[in-house]
């Protein structure tokens, strides 16, 4: 957690530029969707050509507003010293349209396979769409700022702001704390449909109330009996449990 409330209310304010970014994009893409026609796949490049432009400017985008908070926050945590931020690199557009195929395309094709009527199996098939779309997209300002705080010499490295209702995967990456140090070079893990962001963590810095609550009950975790159960990650199955509980 930041040590200022001005660095606090920055990141409060990344966060959500970075969500209203994402909620245009779903606009977006939801308005170029009906381009394809639901089960044709030849056709699903015409959706495409406009969903990868959409998704690279979004990234972009995403980029520059993280780029400009690091900026800020560097200076309200009144850091010593200068460092620029290290933008994102662009993304591929191959990755982008492969992931778009995996996601959109896949997932409407099983739900019709599966005797979805096409209305249905379109909006089963955007939601996973959009899902990684915005994944894709939100990685320009999460691999900005993580790069730039492993770029930052007075960093100590980043830590992950999650929100309260985090899912267990998240929450569990959240209650690490200031576990992605320069030293490591540790990517910033993110689903589809993420919400989370990271905040440059320098010496004095604090784990926001939410971190402290998830490495709580992390360590309570342990004492979580499980054996009801076939799970292969028994220790997130009973992170879970408590965080759902």
């Amino acid at each position: 957690m930041a040590r200022t409330a001005e660095g606090a209310a920055l990141t409060a304010q990344h966060t959500r530029q970075q969500l209203a970014l994402r909620a245009g994009l779903i606009r977006d893409l939801q308005a170029v969707w009906p381009l394809w026609a639901v089960g044709e796949v030849a056709e699903f490049s015409a959706f495409l050509d406009v969903a990868v432009s959409l998704i690279q400017a979004g990234h972009t985008d995403s980029a520059a507003i993280a780029a400009r908070y690091f900026r800020q926050f560097r200076a309200a945590e009144d850091v010593a010293g200068t460092a620029e931020p290290r933008l994102a690199p662009r993304l591929n557009p191959a990755d982008i349209a492969a992931s778009l195929r995996a996601t959109g395309l896949a997932g409407t094709m099983r739900a019709l396979r599966a005797g979805h009527s096409p209305q249905a199996a379109s909006r089963a098939g955007f939601v996973l769409a959009q899902a990684s779309a915005t994944r894709l997209a939100l990685s320009g300002g999460r691999d900005t700022v993580t790069a730039s705080s492993q770029r930052d010499g007075r960093a100590q490295g980043w830590i992950r702001v999650a929100s309260g209702n985090a899912c267990a995967f998240c929450a569990m990456l959240a209650s690490r704390g200031n576990a992605y140090t320069r030293e490591r070079g540790a990517a910033f893990q993110a689903h589809d449909g993420c919400g989370c962001s990271p905040e440059p963590f320098y010496a004095g810095s604090r784990l926001p109330a939410t971190s402290e609550r998830y490495a709580r009950l992390w360590e309570q975790s342990r004492d979580v009996d499980v054996s009801d159960t076939d799970t292969k990650h028994p220790a997130l199955t009973a992170f879970r449990r408590l965080i759902e509980g």
